[in-house]
Order: C-alpha cells, then structure tokens, then sequence
C-alpha cells in the first residue's frame, strides 16, 4: 500500500517537478472562486443583472487568461495574462455591441457569429505560440458572450466581467508564493548528480562513497532526466541559470554506459587489477565527487604547490602493459575516455537553456500569407455543420458539439485523429465516473461541489501532458456540477457523451475530406532534412563544449519534430501502429542518432588535435579520412534507399588500424578509440533507420 503511494507519488513528480503545474491549478481553481465572489458582489449592486450570469462569464474569463497561459518566470506570467485579457475584454465588448444592435434576434445572430470567431481563432493559429494560444481561447469564449445574453443582454457587465476575471487571475497567479522554477530545476539537478554519482561507483566496482547508497539504474537517470528537461522547458529560453543541461545529462547517460559497457567486457585478470588499483580509485573519486558537487578534488600532489584541483583525474592507471591483451587495452581506453567526458558535462558553467538562434518571422508576405487560411476553412465548415446539427435534432447542449469541434481539430489529420479518441475516451471516463459516484452523494450536494473545486487542479497537470486524463476531468467536473448548480437530471447528461461523439465526428471528417493535411510528405521531407543535418554536423569541426551542446540541441529539437509528425503519420497510415514496438524503436534510433554524431565529432576533434604531435600524422589524416568517407557513404545510402555499404569495418581491428609510432600517446589513444566505437554506433543507427522503413513507409 505505502509503496504504492509512492509510485503514484513519483510518477506525478516525473509529470509535474516541483509541482509546478499543479500549483498553477491551484490558483486557476482560486482564481475561479474568486471571481465567482467577486462577480455575485457587484451583482448584489446592480439589480436586475443575474449573479450566477455574471459568475460565469468573470470565471470564464480568469479560468481562460490563466489556463492558456504557460508555466514561466512571473514577469513573463504577467504580460502573457494581460495580453489574453485585453483580448477576452476586446471580444466580450464586442459581444455586447453585437447584442444590443442586434436587439430581439440577438441569440441567432451571435451564435451566427460564433463560426466567424472560430474561424478567426483558427487563421491566427499559423502566428506563432503565443497566438496560437489566444486564437484557440478566443475561438471557445465566444460561446460566453453567446450563453450570457440568454434572457437578455448583460451590457457593459460583459467587458466589465472580463476584467475581473483578468485582474482575478492576475492577482491569484502573481501574488501568492508560487514554485520557483529556477529553485525547482536546481533541486532535480541535485537529484540528477546524486543518482549519476551513485551510478558510476556501481559501474566502477570501486567501493567509494556511503554504503547505504540505494542501487541506480540507467532508466532511473533517464526518469530523472525527463524531470529535469521538464523543468528546462519552463525556463525562458535566455534563462541565466547555469547548471546541468538536459543535453548535457544525456551525454553523461552515455558515458555512464560506456563505463559499464567496457568493465563488462574486460577479462576477469583485468577488472581484478582495476579493483585493486588505487589510481583508479583515487579517478572515481573525484568524478563522483565532481558530479555530486561541481568541486574537483585536488590530486595530493597538487595540495603543496596550491593547485585548485581542477584539471581532470589523471589516467596513470591505465598501464602500458605489453601482457595486456588489445581487447582490455581497447576497454580500458574506452573508460579513460568517458572519464574524460565525464569530468566535462560535470561542469556548471553551462547555460542551462541553449540559445538556438531567433527564428526569422520577418518572412515574405508577412502576417497574412502566415495565417492558417486551410485549418480555418475546415473548423469553419466544421462548426457550420456541427450548429445546424444541434438545431436539427433540437440537442440540449448543442453547444458541446460545437466546442468538441474547436478541441479535437489540428494541424494535421494525423493529430486530429489523435487528439478525437483522446476526446471521445476521457469523456466516456468521466461521465461514467460522474454517474457512478452521483447516487453515492445524491443527498450530499455540497460534497459534490467540493469534488468539483478539487477537481480543477488536475485539468491543468495532466493538460498539457495526457489530454485523455485531463478530457475525463473536465467531463467529471461540468456533469456534476450541472448537476449540483443547474438541478439538471443526471440521467439528462448523458447527452455530454453522445454530443462529444458527434462533435468530434464532425470535425474529424472536415479534417480528412477537407483540403486534409496529410503528413506523408512533410514526414519523408523531415526525415531527410533530419539526416541531412545529421551529416552536416558530423562534417563541421567540433570540440568545444558550448558548440556542441547547442549542436546537439538543434539536432534533438529537429529529431522532437520528426518523430511528432512521424507519429501523426503512423496514425493516419494505421492507427494502431503507433502502439507498436516498431514505433518506439524508431523514436529511440531517431535520438540516438544525433547524441553519437556530436560525440563522434569530438572524438574526431580531439584525435586530430593530437596529431600535430604524433609522429604519424600523415597516417592518422588518412584513417580520420577514410572514417569520415565511411559514414558520409552510409548516410547516402539510407537516403538514397540502398542496402548497406559492405566496407571493411575499422573498428573491427583498431590496433591494426593505429599507424606505427601513434601508440603511447594515450590522448590520441583514447581519442581514436572513441571515434571507432561512435562511429560503429551512427552505422548501426543507420541500419536500424534502414530496417524501419524510415524513408519509405510509416514503421
């Protein structure tokens, strides 16, 4: 049972660190309640105007100026809530001129209008982030304006009641105590060091540290890391924090598996010797210390001549025995050099949020040619179809089937179909779970009311991160509250389910019969502009730690992409193929592919940086050459569709391939080591691209 709660527990830290997201529910849930207060205030003022009306449309307001306002810094909080509430107040008072030139036919032409708002909302959605926010919002409030001038207009109290609900959340969300996010990603980054520290003295075998370290394992870091990407995430992108990137957790992940990977591999006589040698103790020290704490511990003969410590562990346990077999002498080269990479991620001098560069959005035609023109015709088709069928069949909420329309239509027909059965299953969750539960509370109102409030927190959580949970909350919450506020027979809310069915049907079909987006060309376009970008970066120069990073970011944000649409092609192909293990696969070879092309570049930096002083230089030239060409063929290969390339591996034989007068220097040993066995791993990722069918079918 406790260790149950403790999964769960886990689980929602890995959702939401520092429960960032749940304390922005939190104050969506106060910032409901307070201008629901506030509302039934100045209605007690103003009489003849309806309390609950005013409630509704002040809530409505604050609920949609902090719901679509994304976790960041306060400032930033601040002015993307003003910016959602001058818009949302622009709409109400357009609403309430609307209604009152309208006079008796207010309701039919306001609802008229409702298409033209979601149609607007849409275009503006090809703007950028922030717009495609406000335009979704404003596309869903409009149904506000439409339910508060039922049995007559509210007036200036409209744009008066936007306001309040603007200021409402302004004041809830950036006044109380709230999470930091910068404290938050320092604390994952802490637990982060900890747990890698603690994984490589598993892996070293070297008994070091407190024995009461709990074991590590490598899907622990990589939960950990989706922790601390998290966090990085809802830092600004120019962010000052320094620290531990998630790139540079990634490449730390790597190097503890080569560790591992390697010790595994050596002889038995070789691991007993690592065991006993107190050079390689005194390496493992420091790395862990330096990953527990960024401090590197002075080597003992660094203390008398006053050295900080900073220069990395040296390597005087790796022996030039001439018994050491080539295979322990390739292992133990392979430890050295990921100790060296080790003691380099460990650092704290990086920029925790990598500056990519500023997208141009200065392009040709301006705004206007960037305007979803297709996505607006279809949820305006759609939303036409979805209100002539309310009235047709005379619904009770035929307005659900309206907004289920604006929630499930996408870019692309791919997340369309997605983002529907997300729909359609956690409405069926939540209505079941609202009736299941209402006889049990039929005489206890105020508890269901409570169950509602509570509820709240949950919808922003799970928003972003699993729609089908947050879909089945918001179900939950709008059955039993109608139920509690309205009176309304619960037996009369099942419409809720069979009106998101049609809504989403609706919309699915103006989706992929109207002008439909489908992703197999922008899939195998990305896919080749993926691999493509892959083969640039592995032909740049590499070596310095800020370059490669942010190289490595550029290539991960590009492999996010790929597998985004590839998953959206997956689903319009075959929908259930995307459960598959072939899929998963894909997504793993995608990331790994960029991880082992920046590490290969600075294998490769550092071999030729070597050269210069090594007596065969022109022979390293050549095989750094030969390497290169090697996976230049390779990644033609994939793009051009063709099998494998059958040329002699180097890595099969990497004593043979060190020219005469190279071996000795440990550096330029390492090095080369290390560029075989990255650039074996970019091959294997290749065939494994090759084998999913990654450019010519969904996997």
């Amino acid at each position: 049972m406790l260790q149950a709660a403790s999964d769960i527990k886990t689980s929602l830290l890995r959702t939401d660190p520092g429960g960032l997201r749940l304390m922005r529910g939190v104050h969506l849930m106060l910032t409901v309640l307070g201008a629901v207060f506030l509302a039934n205030v100045v209605a007690s003022f103003v009489p003849g105007q309806s309390a609950f009306k005013l409630a509704v449309l002040a809530a409505a307001s604050g609920g949609h100026c902090l719901m679509f306002t994304p976790v960041s810094t306060r400032k930033a909080e601040v002015l993307g809530i003003l910016k959602l509430g001058v818009l949302l107040t622009t709409l109400f008072a357009l609403g309430a001129v609307v209604a009152e030139l309208s006079g008796k036919s207010a309701a039919t032409v306001l609802q008229g209008l409702w298409i033209a708002a979601i149609m607007l909302g849409f275009a503006m959605q090809g703007l950028g982030p922030f717009w495609q926010r406000a335009g979704r919002s404003m596309a869903i409030c409009w149904l506000f304006v439409v339910l508060g001038n039922v049995g007559g207009s509210p007036g200036l109290w409209l744009p008066v009641m936007a306001v309040l609900g603007m200021v409402t959340a302004l004041v809830v969300r950036t006044g109380p105590w709230r999470p930091s996010t910068y404290r938050t990603y320092l604390r994952v980054e802490a637990a982060n060091r900890q747990a890698m520290a603690t994984y490589l003295r598993q892996l070293s075998g070297w008994a070091t540290g407190s024995s009461g370290d709990a074991a590590v394992r490598i899907r622990d870091l990589a939960k950990l890391r989706m922790e601390l990407q998290v966090c990085a995430d809802l830092l600004r992108p120019e962010g000052e924090l320094q620290g531990m990137s998630p790139e540079a957790a990634i490449m730390v992940e790597l190097a503890l598996e080569v560790v591992g990977d390697a010790r595994d591999q050596l002889s038995r006589d070789a691991r007993t010797r690592l065991a006993q040698d107190e050079d390689f103790g005194r390496a493992v020290d420091r790395l862990v210390h330096r990953l527990e704490t960024d401090e590197g511990v002075p080597e003992e003969s660094d203390i008398g001549e006053g050295k900080t410590g900073e220069s990395a562990p040296a390597a005087s346990w790796l022996q030039a025995d001439m018994a050491v077999t080539a295979h322990d002498r390739f292992q133990e080269l392979r430890i050295a050099q990921a100790f060296k990479r080790l003691w380099l991620l460990a650092a704290k001098d990086q920029s925790v949020r990598l500056s990519l560069g500023t997208d141009d959005d200065s392009g040709e035609g301006g705004w206007l040619r960037k305007l979803s023109w297709r996505l607006s015709l279809q949820a305006g088709v759609a939303a036409g179809i979805g209100f002539s069928l309310g009235l047709a069949f005379d619904l009770n909420h035929a307005y659900w089937v309206t907004l289920t329309i604006i929630i499930v239509l996408s870019n692309s027909l791919g997340a369309t179909l997605l983002r529907t059965a997300q729909r359609i299953g956690g409405t069926a969750g939540g209505v079941v779970l609202a009736m299941l539960v209402d006889p049990a509370l039929a005489e206890f109102p105020s508890v269901r009311l409570v169950l509602v409030v509570i509820a709240i927190p949950g919808v922003i959580v799970f928003l972003d991160r699993n729609y089908a949970i947050a879909s089945g909350i918001i179900s939950f919450l709008v059955v039993m509250g109608l139920q509690t506020l309205e009176g309304l027979p619960i037996d009369e809310l099942w419409s809720r389910l069979y009106d998101t069915m049609i809504g989403a049907g609706v919309g699915l079909a103006a989706a992929w019969l109207l002008f439909p987006n489908r992703t197999g060309a922008s899939f195998k376009g990305l896919a080749s502009d993926y691999l493509n970008a892959c083969r640039s970066c592995l032909r740049a120069e590499g070596g310095k730690a800020d370059t490669d990073l942010q190289d490595l970011a550029r290539l991960r944000t590009a492999a996010s992409t790929l597998i985004a649409t590839a998953r959206s092609y997956r689903i319009e192909q075959a929908p259930w193929s995307s459960f598959t293990r072939s899929a998963s696969d894909l997504n793993v070879l995608v990331i790994v592919l960029a991880q082992y092309v920046v590490l290969y570049r600075e294998a490769r930096s550092d071999v030729t940086r070597e050269t210069v002083e090594a007596q065969a230089r022109s022979g390293i030239e050549a095989l750094v050459v030969r390497m290169d060409k090697r996976l230049e063929d390779e990644f033609s290969a994939v793009l051009d569709g063709r099998p494998r390339q059958t040329v002699p591996g180097l890595e099969d034989d990497w004593m043979t391939a060190m020219p005469e007068g190279a071996t000795g220097n440990l550096a330029l040993e390492t090095g080369w080591v290390a560029m075989l066995y990255h650039a074996r791993k970019i091959v294997r990722c290749l065939d494994g691209l090759r084998k999913e069918k990654f450019l010519s079918g969904p996997a």
